[in-house]
């Protein structure tokens, strides 16, 4: 299984895949080339060969393997039992009123809160006033990217409910009982290549975003941090940070999670 921040997990087979398509003697000058930015290395590669066989041979490595991605949030301790045993299901907004009301009631102002509770989830949730979250699931191909990047997922949970807070306490303090009464979890799910490639481009396909003349951003990323990685030995695939979303509508099933982490509050996880 890949995992996409140990590089030990994919760097040979993504390099013979690029070995066989350029050939070994312009990976040679690649390390020799000393990139400024991750792209520039990427852009090197790409500019041995041509986009549609560089997506193509990458797409057919995506499907040939398996990968953990990750779904980070903070969590009722009820909540994560019921992770255990039902998976993680699409956001359905009018259900998170009882887990909402449960975590807010002790702010000082709810009693004047609350009444704009039920009609702030409907306009955010089947309205779509808020990203248009409803019926999805949200994950990251980089467990670094999601725990040392884009983090308040772990600081506050769902960006849903960061919303709602915001609309009924317009000064953000009920941010702090969303971080006080959860748990930070992150959740590594199994998933294919397949899976994986419809996950990340989920408005234009893969395949479209080839048509428009564009490495996918899927591909791009693998791409670009191998390219890097062969320029940079001693890098870190880790420190990249990298932030690639991807987004499912349907419910991850309990057999295809690997594992539940519990993170500590620390700055740094």
């Amino acid at each position: 299984m890949i995992y996409f921040d140990d590089f030990e997990t994919w760097g040979c087979s993504f390099d013979s895949l690029i070995c066989n398509l350029i050939g070994r003697e312009a990976i040679d000058h690649l390390a020799l080339s000393s990139p400024e930015f991750i792209e520039d290395a990427g852009d090197f590669v790409a500019s041995h060969t041509d986009i549609s066989s560089i997506s193509a041979e990458i797409h057919g490595w995506l499907i040939n393997n398996e990968f953990c991605i990750f779904h980070g949030t903070r969590l009722l301790s009820e909540e994560i039992l019921s992770v255990q045993k039902s998976g993680l299901l699409p956001l359905v907004a009018l259900r998170r009123e009882d887990r909402l009301r449960q975590i807010l009631q002790s702010h000082p102002d709810w009693n004047s809160a609350e009444p704009n509770l039920l009609k702030t989830l409907e306009d955010l949730g089947p309205k779509g006033r808020a990203g248009r979250r409803e019926q999805q699931v949200h994950f990251s191909l980089s467990r670094s990217g999601l725990v040392n990047g884009f983090r308040h997922y772990l600081d506050y949970g769902s960006e849903f409910d960061q919303h709602v807070v915001q609309q009924i306490f317009e000064d953000k303090s009920g941010f702090e009982l969303l971080h006080a009464k959860t748990i930070p979890i992150l959740v590594h799910v199994g998933i294919s290549g397949a899976e994986l490639i419809e996950s990340a481009h989920p408005y234009s396909s893969y395949s479209e975003v080839v048509g428009m003349g564009e490495i996918p951003g899927l591909a791009r990323t693998f791409l670009n941090s191998w390219a890097y990685k062969i320029a940079n030995p001693s890098l870190n695939i880790e420190s990249l940070r990298t932030d690639c979303c991807m987004m499912q509508r349907a419910a991850t099933p309990p057999e295809r999670i690997l594992s539940i982490e519990h993170l500590d509050e620390k700055t740094e996880y």
